[in-house]
């Protein structure tokens, strides 16, 4: 996920908030922090999940033996794409 997508899950959310705030409902500040708080975790969340793909995928380089791998092997490995966002 790249930053531009990032920032429009995030604005749409406020914008559902924005939209969805009635008059008897909480302080409407304290709602749409909440709901950018919660986006914002979303997103992070997101990052993990690709921050952890990216690390196995180094650590498979990592123990490939020269012997036997080219870099060839290293490289089909780094550009293994899982599940995208």
């Amino acid at each position: 996920m790249n930053k531009d997508q990032a920032y429009h899950q995030i604005a749409l959310a406020c914008l559902k908030a924005l939209k969805s705030t009635s008059a008897s409902s909480e302080d409407p500040v304290k709602q749409l922090y909440s709901v950018i708080d919660e986006a914002f975790e979303q997103q992070f969340a997101l990052l993990m999940v690709e921050l952890e793909a990216q690390k196995a995928r180094l650590n498979e380089i990592a123990s490939l033996d020269p012997a036997s791998h080219s870099l060839a092997d290293a490289q089909a490995i780094a550009r293994h794409n899982g599940t995208a966002h």
